[in-house]
């Protein structure tokens, strides 16, 4: 009876140790790998694919600031009719009006722009004896706009551009710190779905362990070695694990659907089965190795770092929005006149008149409210990114070595709960011997079965809390590995 008991239990005990087991007595479904399940969660996950949008969004804010650039075409026509007293003899009392223009403007970095229009107009009027009615007149005219203060130099010129480029370069960061915390959150949730697998299969091993017990009591009160009232206590504890069968099995598809929502499955009804168990190998820590990757390669880390230098420079664009508009304003150009339009180009092109402006332009709101109060919005944020930068280490700092501690405590956990694990069952096997000589009652049977189950169940949490705090480590370095697994 000893012999055969031992067995049963150790028999019990792999299959809880074994996920490839943990369904032997129900529906096959199919298995799945925690590399699999992390693969498939970093393609298809949802709250990962809006921050690739957001690398799209970004995408199109620099290329809508590298916009100021571009050649400007415009053109416009109109034609006016006006009646009017003449105020002298010969006068005209109506004139027809007609104009046709079009010009290309560019902004280059330096902050001038320059033009080339091409002006046209025709008039027609009853005065008396004009020199020419009706007459067209063609221009062809290049200018220039130089900005002295607001806007001056390649600098000034390329600091929304920097700060948009600097914003893409940060949601691209973000995009792979996401990545890597997607992946550690997959990773805890397949650990959890495992765990659930788990203590379904210790909840299983507790209640054949309960129905044996329950065997061995209905075959004594039989031969009369115990009354009939023993039967209701291993009763009892076989319906009371029923009960706790049937909750970890609820757990566990609580568990999965955690799982398949961080996955974005397409087929909810479909179940699957953890094949990988977290590794009890101990890893070697380096804390100083450990901080430097959190501090220095974190992709969320870098990506504070760019958003600093982007509030930077849209700090200096606003300052400079602050400043008097002053310009230098220049052109030169050739007319033509005629009575015929044809002729009026041609006379245009052989620069029969010629023309040059040069002048100043100035322009300053008086109270300039608008344009500094983005430059304070501009230079508060600047502040506040400097400030969230700064929080983000302090926090990675604390991060790191809590998950350093945790690890070290988990390591230590490992061993303990193995040796509770292993005293527990020589605690069960004596009892299970002492009762089948009649030295041990049907309590104490039951009262060891249930703390071997209570030490299997607390085995599986600190192996799982273990691969939970290197799940940690990965993450607060913005790491994506898989170690060895069991």
């Amino acid at each position: 009876m000893r012999n055969s008991t031992f067995l049963l239990l150790i028999s019990l005990f792999l299959l809880a140790a074994c996920p490839d087991c943990y369904a032997a007595d129900a529906q096959e479904v199919p298995k799945i790998s925690i590399k699999t399940v992390v693969e498939l969660a970093l393609i298809n996950n949802l709250n990962l694919q809006l921050k690739r949008d957001d690398v799209d969004a970004a995408t199109g804010v620099v290329l809508a600031t590298e916009g100021k650039f571009d050649i400007v075409i415009k053109g416009e026509a109109g034609r006016q009719n006006q009646e009017k007293t003449p105020i002298f003899s010969g006068g005209a009392s109506q004139e027809n009006t007609g104009q046709w223009n079009a010009e290309a403007s560019k902004l280059l970095g330096t902050g001038t722009v320059i033009s080339l229009g091409w002006n046209n107009s025709k008039l027609d009027s009853d005065a008396s004896n004009p020199l020419i009615n009706p007459s067209y007149n063609s221009g062809l005219i290049l200018g220039l706009r130089q900005s002295l203060l607001k806007g001056f130099g390649e600098d000034t010129q390329s600091l929304a551009t920097r700060a948009s480029q600097k914003q893409l370069q940060a949601a691209t960061f973000q995009v792979t710190s996401e990545t890597a915390n997607l992946a550690a959150e997959v990773k805890r949730a397949y650990w959890n779905l495992v765990f659930a697998w788990q203590n379904t299969a210790v909840q299983k091993l507790s209640l054949v362990l309960a129905q044996k017990t329950l065997e061995q009591t209905g075959a004594k009160i039989k031969a009369g070695n115990l009354t009939e009232v023993e039967i209701y206590q291993p009763q009892s504890e076989v319906a009371r694990r029923e009960e706790l069968l049937i909750s970890t099995e609820r757990e566990t598809g609580a568990a999965e659907d955690e799982l398949k929502l961080l996955m974005n499955v397409k087929d909810w009804q479909e179940n699957f089965e953890p094949t990988d168990s977290p590794t009890a190998v101990q890893v070697e820590l380096d804390p100083a190795t450990v901080l430097a990757n959190a501090l220095e390669t974190r992709p969320d880390v870098m990506a504070a770092d760019l958003l600093v230098e982007a509030a930077q420079l849209d700090e200096m664009r606003t300052k400079d929005n602050t400043r008097p508009d002053l310009a230098l304003i220049g052109g030169i150009g050739v007319t033509g006149t005629s009575s015929a339009y044809g002729n009026s180009i041609d006379n245009n092109l052989n620069g029969q008149n010629h023309l040059w402006q040069v002048g100043i332009a100035f322009t300053m709101p008086l109270e300039n409210r608008t344009a500094e109060g983005l430059y304070r919005q501009a230079k508060a944020n600047y502040n506040s990114s400097k400030t969230k930068a700064e929080l983000l280490r302090q926090q990675i700092r604390k991060n790191v070595r809590t998950s350093i501690r945790n690890t070290q405590l988990a390591t230590k956990a490992l061993e303990a709960t193995k040796k509770t694990s292993f005293a527990t069952l020589k605690r069960l096997e004596v009892e299970q011997a002492k009762f089948g000589s009649g030295r041990s009652t049907t309590l104490d049977v039951l009262i060891a079965q249930e703390a071997y189950s209570q030490a299997l169940r607390q085995q599986n949490i600190t192996e799982i809390n273990y691969a939970n705090s290197l799940v940690e480590l990965d993450r607060i370095q913005g790491l994506i590995t898989f170690p060895s697994l069991r």
